[in-house]
């Protein structure tokens, strides 16, 4: 994208708190430039997620459109993505835009008339928006859905280690996700594309290593699985169940591996799962054992098609880990 109607006035509002390496990359993008915003392909509390074309070309755009989140919050998810903006496993952020309350209106009340965040915008009300790079295949959790029958197993561990080095790139740079879950990872041409910085946070001190290991860890179980762990996705509008999850997972209750994994793999991912930081490998270690075990020999003509009639009856069973999990935040397990 070629900088284009740049407003001075607006973007030296965000660039006067942003340091100088990530104020360069930051642009501000005329949203009149933009064409089709139309398709709503993410929403949630704080933010909205449409497609745009960049006008008079092909060059499909996310934009990210926030809702009642504060200026310090745009300015603390602009900062963090632009810290690793050249990371091939980060979404790429281009740039920011405002976008009149009246170009999305009609469409949210359309689409998503559950979504009520947006009616307390006023008319007319300009936002800021942040325009991505747009991934082609969604999110992980769609891809594993779509992709079951030619899912393989040299895919599980390609992403497995794309989650891991995006990980430890984040935490090079002393960067807390904070809601890494499968919804926030995304894939564009087979890639993984680790997104949405709203809840992460610049740690205070430098990261301890054995820390490191503990985001990916539910995202490996899934990879191998094709499933959301304890059912969430068809429990999380009955508050009992929710309940019932957490108090099992601060009991220390663990999902069942599939069988056909590779074994290696699983010790790896059940280790991550330790709450002790001290029992969880550092995420270098994490990314070391990864490639030992890719260049095992391994069981290539897996798919999920193959595992989903023995996966049926450990539905519901849950394998017990002895040490207690402390941390109840459900979206960190789905």
């Amino acid at each position: 994208m070629d900088q284009l109607h740049l407003k001075k006035c607006d973007i030296n509002v965000i660039k006067i708190l942003l340091d100088g390496e990530v104020s360069q990359i930051i642009d501000y993008f005329d949203s009149q430039e933009f064409e089709n915003l139309s398709k709503t392909i993410g929403f949630g509390g704080s933010a909205s997620v449409y497609t745009a074309k960049w006008m008079g070309t092909t060059t499909t755009y996310a934009i990210k459109r926030f809702c009642n989140s504060s200026r310090d919050d745009i300015i603390n998810e602009v900062y963090l993505m632009g810290k690793v903006n050249c990371y091939p496993n980060i979404i790429k952020i281009c740039g920011v835009t405002t976008l009149e309350a009246s170009m999305t209106i009609t469409n949210i009340l359309d689409k998503t008339p559950m979504f009520k965040c947006e009616l307390l915008i006023v008319s007319g009300e300009a936002n800021y928006s942040l325009i991505l790079k747009y991934a082609n295949s969604g999110t992980l959790g769609e891809y594993l859905r779509e992709n079951a029958a030619t899912f393989r197993w040299e895919d599980q561990l390609k992403f497995a280690n794309d989650i891991a080095s995006a990980v430890l790139c984040l935490h090079s740079y002393q960067i807390i996700h904070g809601d890494l879950h499968s919804g926030n990872v995304l894939i564009h041409q087979h890639s993984i594309k680790i997104a949405d910085f709203g809840r992460s946070r610049l740690h205070g001190s430098v990261i301890s290593k054995k820390e490191k290991a503990f985001g990916p860890r539910v995202l490996f179980w899934k990879l191998t699985t094709r499933k959301s762990p304890f059912d969430f996705e068809t429990k999380n509008n009955d508050p009992f169940e929710i309940i019932k999850i957490k108090t099992n997972i601060l009991e220390g209750v663990r999902e069942r591996p599939s069988p056909s994994t590779n074994h290696k793999f699983v010790t790896l991912y059940e280790r991550c799962w330790q709450c002790e930081p001290h029992e969880r490998p550092e995420i270098g270690q994490l990314i070391s054992e990864l490639n030992n075990i890719e260049s095992l020999v391994v069981p290539c003509s897996f798919s999920f098609k193959e595992i989903e009639t023995t996966d049926e009856s450990h539905e519901s069973e849950n394998e017990e880990v002895n040490v207690p999990c402390y941390d109840c935040d459900i979206n960190k397990y789905v």
